[in-house]
């Protein structure tokens, strides 16, 4: 048994593709909503690129202080944690992601220690996502309530017109 196995269920808080309810349980199909919830002082960037899977930029969060980053906040079976991991590419060698710990504030006003990942080589220019990444993390955002001032700052992100390949 691993020791992320023995830990029992844990909280993530996803701000990407993950935020689709279908998409995150592609790989954690036990993954359940607890609530929506924001990491203040940072900004949505898209520092890596998905060149196989999405074609484009994919999610980071950078420090920006007066931003926050919405997302949602998962709760999931500890035997699943290796399965989001790899999803994640933080098998890869080199890893797309690092897993971290992060404290987020819910809409009732709790902070929650959680699981997330940020990009763990980012390039600070960015990347440009693709028209099916943008459309994943807004149809998730929509569906969860986010904040109608952040769905349309994630409306205005421009994308970069790819619409070959297929997302995972």
């Amino acid at each position: 048994m691993t020791d992320d196995a023995r830990a029992g269920p844990f909280l993530y808080f996803s701000y990407g593709s993950n935020l689709d309810a279908a998409r995150i349980r592609m790989h954690c199909p036990s993954a359940r909503l607890v609530t929506i919830a924001r990491r203040e002082g940072y900004r949505l960037a898209f520092s890596a690129e998905s060149k196989n899977t999405w074609h484009g930029g994919v999610g980071d969060m950078r420090p920006s202080p007066g931003d926050e980053v919405w997302g949602a906040l998962w709760l999931i079976d500890a035997a699943e944690s290796n399965a989001l991991d790899e999803q994640e590419g933080l098998l890869r060698v080199p890893p797309v992601y690092e897993r971290i710990t992060v404290e987020v504030t819910t809409p009732a006003g709790d902070t929650v220690r959680c699981r997330s990942y940020v990009v763990a080589d980012p390039n600070l220019e960015g990347f440009l996502p693709s028209p099916a990444y943008k459309e994943t993390v807004l149809r998730g955002a929509r569906a969860l309530g986010f904040p109608a001032r952040y769905i349309e700052l994630l409306e205005a992100v421009p994308d970069n017109g790819r619409t070959s390949g297929a997302e995972r």
